[in-house]
């Protein structure tokens, strides 16, 4: 059977990405439209999952918490139903998971892929999420997951966000700054989803984080630094972010290191493995 690759999630920040290294190496991959359909997997070899509802395009309301759950889960279940109905060709399914399945913590733990997962909220979300990718299982499918850090890119995501203050010419810190900030480069973070498609032997989770993590006040400082900003050693007040962001200001103000040992051992090799090298070029 030739190669076909369905991304779901495929017009996001991650997907467009993804997408256009798939297609600079000549791949045959595509992204997913909704509503989904059966026709639309019929002989494809591999799912790639990224889809999920923004876990920063609003508080986190009891409304908002279902839908960012159901977002994921639903996505599955429903590619799970019509990979059946197209004849169950889906040999490997790449899924998207996220640093938070350990608990949103500050902790000198470096959480390796066999450790359990936290018990706040967005653990149980990733938790769930999980669970679901793994129910492909039935079907014959290999399963890989990717638990993914905070991505450093220009096109999006939690970086452009972090780096506002430059535009002021300074640089400030999070709260206190000792959170652990788990980073990867976004082209890492696609090659990592490459690699784990090409090699059929590789199932299971992965932690998606580069080798040398820093905290926030290392990564604030290295930004400015890296910018020729000033700066400036005093954190945001956390009662502020916690009043501008509710519950959600916990992703802001803790974080743990992640092991990069499995996805290394697997044989991948990071391109950007410091921050310094990792900001260099990226337009903020």
């Amino acid at each position: 059977m030739n190669e076909k690759i369905v991304i779901a999630g495929g017009s996001g920040m991650i997907g467009q990405a993804l997408l256009e290294m798939l297609h600079a190496a000549g791949r045959n991959a595509q992204a997913l439209r909704r509503p989904y359909r059966a026709e639309d997997l019929k002989e494809a070899t591999a799912i790639i999952n990224l889809a999920g509802e923004n876990l920063s395009a609003g508080r986190w309301t009891t409304r908002r918490k279902k839908l960012i759950l159901d977002s994921r889960t639903q996505t599955l279940e429903t590619l799970l139903k019509l990979n059946q109905e197209a004849g169950n060709s889906i040999k490997s399914l790449i899924s998207t998971s996220a640093s938070g399945y350990y608990g949103t913590t500050t902790t000198q733990h470096v959480f390796q892929e066999e450790d359990p997962p936290g018990t706040d909220f967005l653990a149980g979300v990733c938790r769930a999420w999980e669970e679901s990718a793994l129910r492909f299982q039935s079907a014959g499918t290999r399963v890989a997951i990717v638990r993914i850090g905070v991505v450093l890119t220009d096109r999006g995501g939690a970086l452009p966000k972090m780096a506002m203050p430059l535009k002021f010419g300074l640089s400030v810190p999070l709260g206190s700054g000792k959170q652990w900030v788990p980073w990867i480069r976004l082209e890492d973070l696609c090659r990592i989803f490459i690699h784990l498609l090409d090699e059929p032997q590789l199932s299971g989770p992965f932690n998606a984080a580069a080798p040398e993590p820093v905290n926030n006040r290392e990564l604030m400082k290295t930004l400015a630094r890296n910018k020729r900003r000033l700066f400036l050693p005093i954190g945001v007040p956390p009662l502020f972010l916690k009043l501008m962001l509710g519950e959600m200001a916990v992703v802001t103000l803790q974080g743990s290191r992640l092991s990069a040992s499995r996805i290394e051992a697997s044989g991948f090799r990071f391109t950007y493995r410091n921050l310094p090298e990792a900001l260099g070029g990226l337009k903020l």
